[in-house]
């Protein structure tokens, strides 16, 4: 993909509202860029995207001196954003434990004449930083505080875009899950393994699987790949899960290993989760959910999980709603029976991950079969 880029200042109004469907990280930057326009536009999702919060984003855009409506329910798209330029800089302490509040700062910050400054209380993820410093931008972090001086003059660039590793997730989950009488090894080839997202990784060794890390290198962009490979299945054991960074380095795996901790013999605990409550779903509700379908005994709260697990799961019938992690999180467990289970509204799945109903029907050699 090429992209041709026409400078911080070269934007124009756009024809009519701009529709972002039901990305809201997409959302949340396009947001911050329009906020240091010299013009108005409107941005509206779907409906799933319009019950998400956008208030945590809004108000900092609006302190730099956006002037930003809502027009529909307060806090949550579609709105109408009148830019200001430039922006004047902040400093600002981190109001929720999300990578996506510090990334829509520093766009915006690139419209600001000064620094700006985000504080945040744990490690959350580094992309942004590292691609804006590949590009030339002036961006800084020093401990917990990352400042950016706006107006920096940067040039394009050629990026290589790592394998998701939230997507590669999803088969190290269902080969995790075949158990001691799998045989056959697993390699993912040239995946993001960014430190910020390392978390499932990490706890999946804890877990006891033998998971190692091939091939290592770092691309011109910052970001360090990897090819990841396990020789062999093994026993599961329970695992506890917590503290606010530990937790956002999986914070998008959190359903998987739900789903993984089911095949360990005892209580598996995830705390410090209570971001889940405002994704696509109330992920902590409808992980649990799925879960319960599937006849693993689960608990939960605003803020953590209980699975107990060991027990043989039943095949089920469950409804994603549109999200499209619970769905893949569903087929994974789902691909550990022989029995067939059916998984209702998962045309999500092609959004964010159009190849996986074919590589989990190569991995687990299991048939998935579609309908409209």
């Amino acid at each position: 993909m090429s992209v041709y880029g026409r400078g911080l200042r070269g934007l124009r109004v756009p024809e009519g509202r701009l529709e972002i469907g039901n990305t809201a990280t997409s959302a949340r930057l396009i947001l911050s860029v329009l906020a240091g326009q010299p013009f108005a536009a409107e941005l509206g999702g779907n409906a799933l995207l319009s019950a998400r919060p956008m208030d945590w984003v809004v108000q900092p855009l609006m302190d730099m001196g956006a002037s930003i409506e809502y027009l529909g329910v307060k806090g949550c798209l579609p709105l109408r954003v009148q830019g200001a330029s430039p922006l004047s800089p902040i400093d600002m302490e981190a109001t929720v434990f999300s990578a996506q509040e510090k990334s829509a700062l520093l766009f915006a910050g690139l419209y600001a004449e000064g620094i700006t400054r985000y504080r945040q209380s744990c490690q959350s993820r580094d992309h942004t930083e590292r691609l804006m410093r590949y590009f030339g931008i002036d961006i800084q972090a020093d401990g917990d505080v990352t400042s950016l001086r706006g107006g920096s003059f940067f040039s394009a660039k050629d990026v290589i875009v790592p394998g998701d590793l939230s997507s590669a997730a999803f088969l190290l989950a269902a080969y995790a899950i075949r158990g001691m009488g799998h045989k056959g090894s697993l390699s993912i080839k040239r995946v993001g393994v960014n430190p910020t997202r390392m978390g499932f990784f990490h706890l999946l060794r804890e877990m006891g699987l033998h998971l190692m890390l091939q091939k290592e290198e770092d691309l011109l962009s910052g970001e360090p790949i990897a090819d990841i490979y396990c020789p062999q299945a093994a026993r599961l054991s329970p695992v506890l899960a917590e503290g606010n960074e530990r937790i956002q380095s999986l914070i998008d795996e959190v359903p998987l290993l739900a789903a993984v901790s089911a095949f360990a013999e005892g209580d598996s605990v995830i705390r410090n989760c209570r971001e889940l409550r405002d994704k696509d779903t109330n992920r902590i509700q409808t992980t649990a959910g799925v879960l319960r379908a599937f006849g693993i005994e689960t608990s939960c709260s605003e803020d953590d999980m209980v699975i107990h697990g060991g027990k043989r799961l039943s095949p089920a019938i469950v409804d994603s709603s549109g999200d499209h992690r619970i769905a893949m999180t569903a087929a994974v467990l789902a691909s550990s029976m022989d029995e067939p289970s059916i998984i209702r509204n998962c045309g999500c799945i092609d959004v964010s991950y159009p190849g996986f109903v074919e590589d989990l029907s190569q991995l687990a050699h299991i048939d998935i079969l579609r309908s409209e």
